[in-house]
């Protein structure tokens, strides 16, 4: 189970079905719709759609891809929206319904995975920010119930547009907290490195302590100077004996408190939450979740943890300390880690909106493990 999005001609895209805007009527409609007939083949695609007859709007339809099947699209799922008009209400549920009806058509299909376009944003006149969250609700909410990979295709840059003001906020966010040169997703470190570092964060105190017993008998020889060529014999340092269980037990006790696995389930238990909730909203396979949940020794990549993050719908504070718990922290010099860091604190948790962010400042959205 996935979200991304996808510049790209919908009838180009690999996916078990893809969803088409269609005409209400058994006849060839503008935009995506024409593209579809001519890459499906007009003559065999057509002929399916007079023996369905009239679709009507909300409603949608499947037929098979003809053509496109060599593109390894099974289905064409047809959808017809209706015209926006403010004043009837009843428009804006027929949106929803275009997705819902799709995505269920989908399912009961066996599909595995499905492309679907921004809704009515053109012809039929719908806001671009009214019909992107439209589709954000929509899809948010059949993947929280649904085992399935979405894709959101987009034909052109324009094509969509979370709204002027958040993306000028978050820009203003990014100007004023991105420091160095961002060398990919993680910035300039690592992620072993940040693991290091905030190993060595953690032991600090544990650390201190130990060094002042062990240089405390070397003052007197500390404090004298010492010159390279005509420098004293040393005498030999006396460190106080450590013994390997205290190591040990310093390493599991420290290791219990910080263990992510612990640190997540404590957490869906403070929220009261079913894992299937987690795991669903942060778009993340159930495999893949037992896999985390029950390997106490093994730790996801930073994504996947900032994904659970969000689904966890965590305050900045606790979820600095849920990245800590897997060895990782916002780095100032990603702007994906700051785009994050800015929905975290916005209380934007929704992970297909955040996606739609991320693509927004040309990165990559959330992907799976």
């Amino acid at each position: 189970m996935s979200f991304k999005i996808e510049r790209n001609d919908i009838t180009k895209v690999h996916t078990d079905a893809i969803v088409n805007t269609a005409n209400p009527l058994p006849r060839v409609g503008r935009g995506t719709d024409t593209a579809v007939y001519n890459a499906a083949g007009r003559e065999e695609l057509l002929k399916a759609r007079e023996e369905i007859g009239v679709i009507e709007p909300g409603h949608s339809v499947s037929t098979k891809s003809f053509n496109l099947k060599k593109n390894g699209i099974k289905y064409i799922i047809h959808t017809v929206g209706c015209r926006y008009d403010a004043d009837k209400p009843e428009t804006v549920q027929n949106l929803r319904n275009c997705y819902s009806s799709s995505l269920k058509i989908a399912k009961d299909l066996g599909c595995k995975s499905v492309a679907i376009p921004l809704l009515a944003t053109g012809f039929y006149g719908f806001p671009k920010e009214l019909g992107l969250k439209i589709a954000v609700d929509e899809i948010s909410s059949f993947l929280l119930e649904n085992e399935i990979d979405v894709t959101l295709v987009v034909y052109d840059a324009k094509s969509y547009m979370i709204s002027e003001k958040l993306f000028d906020d978050i820009q203003n966010f990014l100007d004023e907290n991105l420091k160095g040169e961002e060398d990919g997703v993680f910035g300039s470190f690592d992620e072993v490195s940040m693991r290091r570092t905030l190993e060595r964060h953690f032991n600090e105190e544990y650390s201190l302590e130990l060094n002042r017993e062990i240089t405390s008998s070397c003052e007197p020889i500390l404090g004298a100077p010492i010159h390279h060529k005509r420098a004293p014999k040393l005498k030999q340092a006396k460190a106080r004996d450590i013994s390997p269980i205290d190591v040990d037990a310093f390493i599991k006790q420290s290791g219990a408190s910080l263990n992510f696995q612990n640190t997540l389930q404590q957490l869906i238990a403070d929220r009261k939450l079913e894992n299937a909730t987690v795991y669903k909203k942060a778009c993340i396979d159930k495999k893949f979740f037992s896999k985390i949940i029950s390997n106490k020794d093994y730790v996801p990549k930073k994504q996947a943890v900032m994904a659970l993050g969000l689904a966890l719908e965590l305050p900045l504070q606790e979820f600095e300390k849920f990245l800590a718990s897997a060895g990782y922290a916002f780095m100032p010099s990603s702007k994906f880690d700051l785009i994050v860091k800015y929905c975290v604190m916005n209380q934007i948790f929704n992970l297909v909106e955040v996606d739609i962010i991320l693509d927004s400042h040309g990165l990559n959205c959330f992907a799976p493990e």
